[in-house]
């Protein structure tokens, strides 16, 4: 059972990043928070979404409220997130790590793969391409970016791996050190076991990681409930099983209103921000939906949603059509805290009827037009009229990095 692969997880990323691109913030504690007042003060009410290595001695977490945060840390300085700025530097990550070995698969904005091969599956020169890869990210990035790297068997191994010696590790997991050697972690340490699974877990009397490898496949196949156990039950013996298959079912955006935009006019003027935003995305994807599902929270409760079913579709104009028919039914007098916009029943543009008639393919072609704008200037370059282009920054979601070309990244 040979060592297969080398895991990069940086370090607490959005704060060393932060670390990084301002040298004056380095070796201080920091507190990344999304949400920031007009009048460029923290939002009390907001959280920290990445805490430097320096603010956690105080107690100081990711979630924690910037009150709590202010009180525990008091010299913690507070930094707005700049997404867009995380994934240009996501990137120059992934340049400095294909120095040293090639990337097979990017998991999140902050976590990487590397397959061995060959003499690089021996210890110790894993180890060694583990050490390389941490002085190219500080020769051509900075210090203040470090990472934890973990080399095992598999994939779920070698992230548990890089897990146990964060901040700035490396550890080998031999396949000759298991299971004894993951012994000491906790059940919710492992990747994946959520607070679902650890009821489920302990309904089979299972409340440790020893406790766990006791398990026959098919014990593990029951206490999951499905085939996944037995999946489960081979990955962490080490074997080195192929990442299981996703299908994407649905691509859309969600925003949170600031008091200001809580009338029913400027909710849809967020809302077509959001759709237009998805629709670039669905093209970019090549991708076409046949579903439109536009959706509402109110104030101070209560609920709104509509759904329409459509030809498979990728075209702007189409979408925001439907919507706007959706959000004549709104209740006009509400206070909306939440839109969101969700495109659903996906399909390959190769695999869905394309257009039949010139206006369609013109449409078509208009939409590639905008993209190719907007990928060069910026959202704003080309957009609906009644889009609210201050809304809605972008946001990274964990296992989806958007790349360079993204409209938003320029905006």
């Amino acid at each position: 059972m040979p060592l297969t692969t080398l895991w990069v997880d940086m370090d607490a990323y959005f704060a060393s990043a932060e670390q990084h691109l301002q040298p004056q913030l380095r070796s201080r504690p920091v507190g990344v928070v999304p949400v920031f007042t007009p009048d460029g003060r923290p939002a009390e009410t907001s959280c920290c979404i990445a805490v430097s290595y320096e603010a956690r001695p105080s107690g100081v977490r990711t979630g924690t409220l910037v009150r709590e945060a202010r009180r525990l840390c008091p010299d913690i300085r507070f930094v707005h997130a700049r997404p867009a700025a995380y994934v240009r530097l996501h990137h120059a990550i992934l340049e400095a790590v294909e120095t040293v070995l090639p990337v097979d698969r990017v998991y999140s904005i902050d976590e990487l793969a590397c397959r061995l091969l060959g003499a690089e599956r021996d210890p110790v020169r894993a180890a060694d391409l583990g050490v390389a890869i941490k002085r190219a990210l500080r020769r051509r990035c900075s210090e203040a970016l470090t990472c934890s790297i973990g080399i095992a068997p598999n994939r779920l191994l070698a992230k548990v791996a890089a897990d146990l010696r964060k901040p700035d590790g490396l550890f080998v997991l031999e396949p000759s050190s298991l299971p004894g050697a993951l012994f000491g972690l906790a059940l919710e340490d492992w990747p994946g076991i959520s607070r679902g699974m650890l009821a489920r877990f302990a309904r089979f009397g299972v409340t440790t990681t020893q406790r766990m490898y006791d398990l026959s496949e098919a014990e593990m196949a029951r206490v999951f409930g499905s085939v996944d156990g037995r999946r489960w039950w081979m990955l962490i013996r080490g074997f080195d099983l192929p990442d299981k298959r996703t299908v994407r079912r649905t691509l859309g955006h969600q925003h949170v209103l600031p008091p200001q935009k809580r009338s029913w006019e400027a909710a849809r003027g967020v809302l077509v921000r959001l759709l237009t935003k998805a629709a670039q995305r669905l093209r970019r994807k090549g991708l076409r939906a046949g579903e439109l599902v536009c959706a509402a929270r109110l104030l101070p409760e209560g609920a709104w949603a509509r759904r329409t079913l459509l030809p498979p579709t990728s075209s702007t104009r189409v979408l925001l059509a439907a919507m706007d028919e959706q959000w004549a039914s709104a209740p006009s007098g509400a206070r909306y805290l939440v839109v969101a916009a969700t495109l659903q029943r996906l399909a390959p543009a190769e695999e869905a009827p394309g257009p039949l008639f010139e206006r369609e393919r013109a449409e078509e072609r208009l939409d590639a037009a905008v993209d190719r704008i907007n990928s060069r200037f910026g959202y704003a370059a080309v957009r609906p009229l009644s889009a609210d282009v201050a809304s809605a920054p972008m946001r990274i979601a964990f296992s989806s990095v958007p790349d360079l070309a993204e409209p938003d990244l320029h905006a």
